[in-house]
């Protein structure tokens, strides 16, 4: 519709606008009688008329008139739909022949008239592929769309639709995140794919475990389970250690949908991170197969370090290493000092002796496993123990366990030490000849180990960062007696003597799964008296003592290298970052130094992976993009070790729980006003009815100003030159 108008804005004051046009007049009645003598009447008017004409066009211009021009218009509505891509919509749709996706692009694409195609001929239509993030897409582009990654936040999806759309059709499964609130101005239509009462899955819905967990003590970890169409069917609740079954249970499905709890405990034997699976079994006709399993990661410490300590005589070497480990409330000891031999002659019946026998069967082969560290302090082990029960603390050591050996005279006599499994164990070999000396005192030093080894770097604990480590163990007091020993080549001598030919004190080595340490002195108790002698306490064989357990047990404070895994599990699909510190000064990768990275796929094969340093001394940050759920393996290397940790990576959310929730496409079409579609619906005729509410009608206002029109100031000219015509022509110029 179009309709014309005037307006007027005058650039004056009414009132002045007034006054001069009736100066003007005037002076058009002025000029009239000034030349009505010479020229007649009719004439004299006319020259006059044409001047009062040009004047009143002149000064009505001050009024400022404008022409103005209006045309209605109508706004096509704009209809934004939305394709939900996830992976859930791979799943089957109501057909159970095609996946959901592919019914919602049937409906829209096929057919005589396809509905896409009516509809863009009718109003202005907006695609959109809604995966993890919102992306407009081209109607050629709607075929090939794929169902992946992980659900769509429908939440920020629907705050990034253009605020200009008269409604939007959402074709889904229902499984997005949403918040429940509306989040636009326009109604929102849901058309539902997937049929739930055709949907048949078993899943592990929600398991809740401690994340950390003592060996020995029994945990409790609470599996849900989640199942459609399956009523009744009872099935077993596996958890499994690897290929290992720690135990199971068995549930019974309630009715379809419906979920089930129950909970499974066991004792973990072993300390570390540990992975676990949980696992039901497939049934068949099940439309996901991959929710049937999940893993679990627990951290499992030692409630207390458990310590078996055998001493071959009463000594002051003994007394002192009991007194520092009893002085640990984390360490639990068991200790046995050898009063008696078996050669021993003894004319007393075996049940009126004090001292009781020495439990080797009990100790070595029985409760060997329950212990943490085994020490022999001056210990002539081969008068008590058997072939046997050395090979069952070979084993114990290379299935985790530690074993330290503390040196003195009861050693001397070992020369067969080199044919005993424990040879294998330790760090060091006995000397042909001379296999104690205490002729003469020696000093100690570092040695080729000892600057950057845990154990031997605890100056800055005791006197500060300025102090001398090497100094620190120049200025110990003398050793008045050390076993003569010679290191491996796969051992680390971490002290040495320090006057003469440098024999080896303290040497360290790893055996299988375990650690080994041997410390050729019994006069180690003087690092307790000097500093104490010198008033400086005894923390330092306190100390001392301390980081020898925790070393040989793995502690890992102690660790040279230290991995950080994020907070939970990770997800599939999402980076995941690890934090990897070097804790021990000089161990920080330099021009000959380095650290190699890796990480291991559930399959075991090595994947693509990142790491880079953060700027801060020995840190370092590694990240890796997990495909797929499952238990991925870190390893970390460097010139002096190697460390290996597992992260437990989730499968998408999709993957857990793919059944249609038609209950959301309800919820949501009832917060924003619309509707939830059947496709018995007559689609085209649901969807006109919203669209037309959304037609919208606006005015298109033209003003034109009068004196910037040309026949305006044509006729304004006109009326000048013709009056000047006649004036010239009647003699009046």
């Amino acid at each position: 519709m179009n309709w014309e108008q005037i307006t007027f804005a005058p650039i004056l004051p009414t009132s002045l606008i007034m006054v001069l046009f009736l100066l003007g007049t005037a002076a058009a009645i002025v000029q009239y009688a000034l030349i009505r003598g010479r020229l007649g009447s009719s004439r004299a008017l006319a020259v006059s008329i044409l001047r009062w004409i040009a004047l009143s066009f002149l000064i009505g211009l001050a009024l400022n008139p404008s022409l103005v021009t209006r045309k209605e218009h109508t706004v096509t509505p704009a209809i934004a739909v939305l394709f939900d891509t996830s992976y859930s919509m791979g799943q089957p749709g109501s057909a159970a022949k095609i996946s959901r996706l592919e019914e919602a692009k049937s409906l829209l694409l096929e057919g005589e008239k396809p509905l896409l195609q009516t509809l863009s001929q009718k109003y202005e239509v907006r695609l959109y592929g809604m995966g993890e993030s919102l992306k407009a897409i081209e109607a050629s582009q709607v075929a090939s769309l794929q169902a992946e990654g992980h659900k769509g936040n429908l939440t920020q999806a629907l705050k990034e639709l253009d605020k200009s759309n008269s409604l939007a059709v959402l074709l889904s499964d229902g499984n997005w995140q949403w918040d429940g609130k509306p989040s636009v101005d326009f109604p929102v239509l849901t058309l539902p794919m997937g049929n739930l009462r055709e949907y048949r899955d078993i899943l592990i819905e929600e398991v809740k475990a401690p994340a950390l967990a003592f060996r020995g003590r029994e945990v409790t970890v609470d599996v849900t389970v989640k199942s459609y169409g399956y009523t009744g069917l009872v099935i077993p609740v596996l958890l499994k250690d690897g290929n290992k079954l720690l135990t199971a249970k068995n549930v019974r499905l309630p009715s379809s949908p419906g979920r089930v709890s129950t909970s499974l405990s066991f004792t973990p034997e072993e300390v570390g991170l540990k992975s676990f699976s949980l696992s039901v079994p497939v049934q068949a006709g099940e439309n996901l197969t991959s929710n049937n399993l999940t893993h679990l990661s627990m951290k499992v410490a030692r409630d207390k370090i458990r310590v078996l300590m055998v001493s071959g005589s009463p000594s002051m070497n003994y007394r002192f290493l009991r007194t520092a480990l009893k002085a640990d409330p984390s360490v639990d000891l068991l200790s046995f000092v050898i009063l008696r031999t078996p050669s021993d002659i003894i004319n007393v019946p075996i049940n009126e002796q004090s001292l009781i026998p020495f439990p080797v069967e009990t100790l070595f082969v029985k409760e060997m496993k329950n212990f943490d560290l085994l020490i022999f302090d001056n210990f002539r082990y081969l008068l008590y123990l058997s072939p046997h029960h050395l090979e069952s603390i070979r084993d114990f050591v290379r299935g985790g366990g530690a074993f330290a050996l503390i040196g003195g005279p009861s050693l001397q006599s070992e020369g067969s030490f080199a044919m005993t499994p424990i040879s294998e164990i330790l760090p060091i070999r006995f000397s042909e000849k001379d296999v104690y000396r205490r002729d003469t005192s020696t000093g100690v030093r570092f040695g080729r180990g000892g600057t950057v080894h845990p154990i031997t770097r605890l100056v800055s604990e005791i006197k500060g960062d300025d102090t001398d480590p090497a100094r620190f163990w120049r200025d110990m007091p003398s050793l008045d007696g050390i076993n003569l020993v010679e290191a491996k080549s796969s051992a680390t001598v971490l002290l040495e003597s320090g006057e003469g030919l440098p024999w080896p004190i303290l040497a360290v080595s790893g055996y299988g799964e375990g650690r080994s340490l041997a410390l050729a002195t019994d006069y180690s108790w003087k690092w307790y008296m000097g500093p104490v002698a010198r008033g400086e306490g005894n923390l330092t064989y306190l100390k001392f003592v301390d980081r020898m357990v925790r070393w040989l047990t793995k502690d890992p404070g102690l660790e040279p290298i230290q991995i950080t895994l994020p907070e939970g599990s990770g997800v599939t699909g999402q980076e995941l970052e690890i934090r990897v510190k070097l804790q021990e000064e000089g161990l920080s990768p330099g021009p000959r130094s380095t650290i190699s990275w890796s990480v291991f796929s559930p399959d075991g094969l090595k994947m693509e992976s990142t790491l880079k340093p953060t700027g801060r001394p020995g840190e370092f940050l590694g990240s890796f993009v997990p495909p797929r759920g499952g238990v991925y393996k870190i390893k970390v290397e460097t010139s002096s070790g190697m460390l290996e940790e597992s992260v437990v990576v989730l499968g998408s959310v999709e993957t857990l729980d793919a059944a249609p929730d038609h209950h959301q496409l309800k919820a949501l079409s009832e917060a924003t006003n619309g509707t939830f579609l059947s496709r018995s619906d007559d689609l085209l005729e649901e969807i006109d009815s919203y669209a037309r509410r959304g037609e919208g009608r606006f005015i298109e206002e033209k003003r034109s100003p009068l004196w910037a029109t040309p026949y305006v100031m044509v006729l304004v000219l006109g009326c000048l030159i013709t009056e000047w015509y006649f004036r010239r022509r009647w003699g009046l110029v």
